[in-house]
């Protein structure tokens, strides 16, 4: 049995942004690239392209980080937000964004470079169980990934660990011994849990999906739930 219980879940980014290539389309390209008020639009454009077609930028640049950044604040459940599309459009195009964002953080260089990562983790999330199973368990998997960059100190860890937890009891694949993992990997923090979530911009999304897969739910353990209300502060 490895150490690490993550490895139970094959970590990998490959089926992830296998997804978010095949759905988002050329069109949804155009719109993430004019995001920014159709500032530099062609030049966002023309690398977004190139990154579809597996170019990777490195280091990522500012076209396309601003446009993949403002995808990323996106509610494709707001019909009344923008930039951004709505519906399963929308949850692609903010996938797709996010996991660009959070694969080119992994770069050392790009330490403290990547604002808001707490708040891309969780987007990418939402996103990830609105659009089904599927790309829930390619989510996880990109995420598992991720998490074996993470260095002792590395502030973001919590959050990783909190959105697999939430990943993998969407899907029903956290075992006792993941789940312990997880939970004490989050409570490594200087913050208390509250405080962890309760900074972040998008708290309010972490704390519905919270409430939705740890604490309403009727299948999650007791300790789960307890953990749930710790991190929304009920």
């Amino acid at each position: 049995m490895p150490a690490n219980p993550l490895q139970h879940l094959v970590p990998s980014p490959d089926h992830l942004f296998q997804l978010v290539f095949q759905y988002v389309d050329d069109s949804m390209l155009l719109e993430i690239a004019e995001a920014d008020y159709g500032c530099d639009a062609n030049n966002h454009l023309k690398v977004l392209m190139e990154i579809k077609a597996g170019d990777f930028p490195d280091p990522m640049a500012w076209e396309p980080q601003e446009v993949l950044e403002l995808i990323r604040w996106s509610e494709p459940e707001d019909p009344t937000w923008k930039p951004g599309a709505t519906g399963e459009r929308g949850h692609w195009m903010r996938l797709f964004s996010c996991t660009l964002l959070v694969h080119a953080a992994v770069k050392q260089e790009h330490s403290g470079y990547f604002l808001g990562e707490e708040s891309t983790i969780i987007q990418l999330v939402d996103s990830a169980i609105k659009l089904g199973p599927e790309s829930s368990h390619a989510a996880l998997r990109f995420l598992a990934w991720r998490m074996k960059y993470q260095t002792p100190d590395d502030w973001t860890s919590p959050y990783f660990a909190i959105a697999i937890l939430l990943l993998a009891v969407s899907l029903g694949e956290c075992s006792d011994e993941m789940e312990d993992f997880l939970i004490a990997t989050a409570q490594k923090s200087e913050l208390t849990l509250t405080q962890l979530l309760g900074e972040c911009q998008k708290w309010q999304t972490w704390h519905q999906t919270i409430r939705n897969l740890l604490i309403n739910s009727s299948t999650t353990s007791d300790e789960l739930k307890l953990f749930g209300y710790e991190l929304i502060g009920d």
